[in-house]
């Protein structure tokens, strides 16, 4: 995945785009830990990512027991580049 310096800190961050997690998460529904494993990032970091991007209406989330599972909200037609 590609790394972004932060110029502040100059510690540098991994960049995901919507576009990859849109990928994972097609024709699936997966918990937060499995969408990380496919990422390749931290469960923290996966989450994060999918909670903003169901702030923008692009995934879904529901509470299963005690994983959140996540899928593409179908209404979009897809995601901003």
């Amino acid at each position: 995945m590609p790394r972004r310096r932060d110029p502040d800190s100059g510690q540098y961050s991994e960049v995901y785009s919507e576009q990859v997690v849109v990928d994972v998460l097609e024709g699936d529904r997966l918990g937060t830990s499995e969408v990380a494993n496919e990422l390749g990032c931290h469960r923290t970091t996966a989450h994060d990512l999918l909670t903003q991007m169901e702030d923008n209406g692009l995934v879904k989330s529901k509470q299963v027991g005690s994983t959140l599972m996540w899928k593409l909200d179908t209404r979009q037609e897809q995601p901003p580049e």
